[in-house]
């Protein structure tokens, strides 16, 4: 059984392996925890791959209410896009047999489920019901994997003509007439593409902030709206992706820090914030304040006052601007609270560093 309250993160874990060449079978998709507790009832499932964070019931939350009332014997692979080892303490306390992280891999799915094989005494009998052979076989005509993949490799290498043949080539077979997705198909299909998408992005940088990736996708990918399933908006869609995760190649190749102290260096007056520039750069901003620190010894807000005061020391020595009008061009609207910091960074106040024409005691 696979739960998640995201619909891409279900289709994506129902079609990114053959599970039947696995001798598996999906029996249930549920989009909460309540829902799969439901199930659990009246299903007899070996193995639910949960999500961690959804509304009505926590898949934690599920995992320790069918072992507390002894529900199902079967094995819980948690996910979660948050690192956090408190997650993964309570998933062992309750013998979740794997933890692992958004956006999960093929590799990772086959692993846990040969885990499960291993560990498995006897066979889940049963077969498929005429229902679940029905929607099974829809599902598989409604995937174009080959074309999709095509796309995906394109917009990975950042390749136009590749990404225009594949796209070509998907709506061709699906739509017919090559201009737009049906409905069905388009949810199939889209929901493949957005969890390959997040993917290539985890790939490059695993302190990403997935979520904010996916805001971007979304807006792109998600929304509804006949515009959003024509060949133009995907194309365009794929080559703005492609250019994205070239930026993100530079990004982490120079390092994030590096175009941050060249933006603070011109920007510094401006009101920003660490959240703003996680946001800019797809970085989670706790990471991104643990960079900060590793890098320069101290907090980002604390960066940023020291740049803002180098300016302000500079100004106080080349002009006969007055200290409250410098403030205001350094970004304190509060004199006061400049004049204190100035004395924090500079061991003096602003009148005494111009008049000395560095702060320093004249002898």
């Amino acid at each position: 059984m696979l739960v998640d309250d995201e619909p891409f993160i279900l289709e994506g874990l129902s079609v990114l392996i053959d599970w039947e060449k696995y001798d598996c079978m999906i029996v249930a998709k549920a989009s909460n925890g309540e829902e799969a507790f439901e199930y659990l009832k009246q299903g007899n499932i070996d193995l639910v791959i949960t999500d961690i964070k959804m509304p009505v019931m926590t898949g934690i939350e599920l995992l320790q209410t069918a072992r507390e009332e002894g529900l199902s014997s079967a094995y819980f692979v948690i996910l979660s896009g948050y690192n956090d080892f408190q997650y993964a303490q309570t998933a062992i306390k309750y013998e979740a047999l794997d933890y692992l992280l958004k956006p999960v891999s093929a590799d990772s799915l086959i692993e846990v489920i040969e885990k499960v094989k291993n560990k498995k005494v006897a066979a889940h009998g049963g077969g498929l019901t005429d229902h679940e052979k029905k929607d099974k076989t829809e599902s598989a005509t409604a995937l174009f994997k080959d074309e999709l993949d095509g796309i995906i490799l394109g917009i990975e290498h950042n390749d136009k003509d590749m990404i225009n043949k594949n796209i070509d080539e998907l709506f061709m077979k699906v739509g017919g007439d090559g201009t737009t997705l049906s409905p069905k198909a388009l949810d199939v299909n889209k929901n493949y593409l957005v969890f390959r998408l997040l993917h290539l992005a985890v790939e490059l940088d695993k302190s990403i902030d997935q979520e904010v990736v996916m805001m971007y996708i979304s807006d792109n990918i998600l929304m509804s709206g006949t515009e959003m399933g024509t060949i133009l908006h995907l194309k365009q869609f794929a080559s703005e992706y492609a250019g994205y995760l070239a930026s993100l190649r530079g990004t982490v190749s120079k390092g994030v820090l590096h175009d941050i102290e060249k933006e603070l260096d011109v920007n510094y007056a401006q009101n920003i914030t660490l959240k703003d520039f996680a946001a800019k750069y797809y970085v989670n901003s706790s990471y991104l304040g643990q960079l900060f620190r590793k890098q320069y010894g101290m907090s980002f807000r604390e960066y940023l006052n020291m740049v803002r005061i180098n300016k302000a020391a500079t100004m106080l020595i080349k002009t006969d601007e007055k200290i409250g009008c410098i403030a205001e061009e350094v970004g304190y609207h509060d004199t006061d609270y400049f004049i204190n910091k100035f004395i924090s960074i500079k061991g003096c106040t602003p009148s005494k560093y111009r008049k000395n024409g560095n702060g320093q005691t004249e002898e």
